[in-house]
C-alpha cells in the first residue's frame, strides 16, 4: 500500500484484561515500525451486553475506523470493515478464541458468525487476523476457512518474574483469576483442598468483585508485584476453564514464577500446558462414569464428587511436582518478537 501515516487500535471492555494487553502490545510493536504514522488507542471501556448497546458499539466502531491500518478484535471487525469497504485501507483483527458454549448472548454469536462469512468476500491484502495460539491459527484457517492468519503471541519480559522463583510456598493454592467462564469443578475442589487445610483464592483485578466465600477468598491486587508474589507463593495454579481459551496468561505467569499449573487441555491453553510440562487434567466428555454425592461437611450441602475435581485434589495433597520446561516458555520471551511480527510487517507493506 502507499505510505501508512496512521495505525489504530480499537478494543472495548471494562477491564484490562490479559487479551487487551496482547492487544495492545501488536498495536504499539507495530506502530514503532512506521515512526511517520499517526497512532491511536481508541478504547470504549464501558462494556455492553444488550442488543442496543450492541449497536451503539457498532456506530462507535464503524466513526473511529478511520485509518490507514485499522488494529481491532473481533467482535468490532464487521463495522469497521463496512466503513473501509471501497477503499484500500487495511483492517487487522485480534480473534483470542470461539467457542460455540461460551456465555454470551445468542446475539453476538450470530454477530460473529456474520463476521465470519463477510470476511470471506474480502482479500488477504485488504483483511487479516491474527491468532494468539498455534490451535487457533489452525483453527480459524481450517474451520472457518479464514484466508490469512498471522500468530503473534503473548510475549514476557523474564527480568520480570525471575526475582519470585525462589519465594517460600504456603499451603495455599491459587484457583485462577475469577470469571464467568471458571468450570463448575473450582468450587469442588477448593472445598476438598480446604478440608485439607488449604487457603484457596481466586484473584482479580476488578475491587468490586472481592469477597470471602465459604471455601476461598476473592483476593484483589491492586499492585502486579503483589499478585505475582502471591501466585510465587502457592503451591499450584489451577487453569480450567469452562470454556476453550485463547491461550491463559495467568498460567504463563504462574510457570514464570515458579509455581507448577494443573489445568484443562482446552484451546489455545493445551498448547500451553502441553509446552511447559504442567499437570494435564483429562476431561470426562462421554460422561461415561457415574457422578456420586457427599454432604458437604462445610456448607452441609449434597455435592457432586467429579474425577476430575478427585485427580486434581490428589496432586496436590500427594505433592506431585513436574519440572517446568523452560525452554519452551524461552520462546514467548521479546527476544523472539521480531519472527512472528515481520510478516505482519510485510502484509501492511
Amino acid at each position: 500500500m502507499e505510505k501508512v501515516t496512521s495505525i489504530y487500535y480499537l478494543s472495548h471492555g471494562e477491564q484490562a484484561t490479559g487479551g487487551y494487553f496482547h492487544e495492545k502490545f501488536l498495536a504499539e510493536e507495530l506502530a514503532h515500525n512506521y515512526p511517520q504514522a499517526t497512532y491511536k488507542e481508541l478504547r470504549q471501556w464501558q462494556y455492553f451486553e444488550n442488543k442496543m448497546a450492541h449497536l451503539k458499539l457498532f456506530y462507535w466502531a464503524f466513526k473511529q475506523g478511520t485509518a490507514d491500518v485499522n488494529i481491532c478484535v473481533a467482535r468490532l471487525a464487521f463495522p469497521v470493515l463496512l466503513r473501509n469497504l471501497f477503499n484500500k485501507k487495511k483492517v487487522l483483527v485480534v480473534w483470542h478464541y470461539f467457542d460455540e458454549n461460551d456465555g454470551k448472548s445468542k446475539f453476538l454469536k450470530n454477530w460473529y458468525h456474520l463476521l465470519i462469512q463477510f470476511s470471506l468476500f474480502f482479500s488477504k491484502e485488504k483483511l487479516s487476523f491474527v491468532a494468539v495460539a498455534p490451535f487457533w491459527k489452525k483453527y480459524f484457517t481450517e474451520q472457518f476457512h479464514l484466508k490469512q492468519v498471522f500468530l503473534f503471541p503473548n510475549f514476557f519480559d523474564p527480568t520480570t518474574y525471575s526475582s519470585y522463583k525462589n519465594t517460600d510456598k504456603k499451603k495455599q493454592v491459587h484457583l485462577g483469576q475469577v470469571s464467568f467462564k471458571n468450570s463448575t469443578e473450582i468450587v469442588l475442589i477448593a472445598e476438598q483442598l480446604k478440608l485439607n487445610g488449604y487457603q484457596c483464592y481466586l484473584s482479580t483485578n476488578d475491587p468490586k468483585k472481592l469477597h470471602t466465600h465459604a471455601v476461598y477468598e476473592v483476593k484483589y491486587f491492586e499492585n502486579f508485584a503483589n499478585y505475582l508474589k502471591e501466585m510465587a507463593a502457592s503451591e499450584y495454579t489451577l487453569a480450567m476453564p469452562a470454556i476453550r481459551e485463547g491461550w491463559n496468561r495467568v498460567a504463563h505467569e504462574s510457570m514464570l514464577v515458579g509455581t507448577q499449573v494443573i489445568g484443562f487441555a482446552k484451546g489455545g491453553l493445551a498448547d500451553l500446558l502441553q509446552g511447559s510440562n504442567a499437570h494435564i487434567i483429562r476431561i470426562n466428555q462421554n460422561n461415561e462414569e457415574p457422578i456420586k454425592y457427599e454432604i458437604s461437611t462445610i456448607t452441609g450441602q449434597e455435592i457432586p464428587i467429579l474425577p476430575t475435581v478427585t485427580a486434581t485434589v490428589a496432586i496436590v495433597l500427594n505433592q506431585k511436582q513436574k519440572e517446568i520446561n523452560e525452554s519452551f516458555l524461552a520462546q514467548y520471551t521479546r527476544t523472539n518478537l521480531e519472527n512472528y511480527l515481520q510478516p505482519i510487517i510485510q502484509w501492511i507493506s
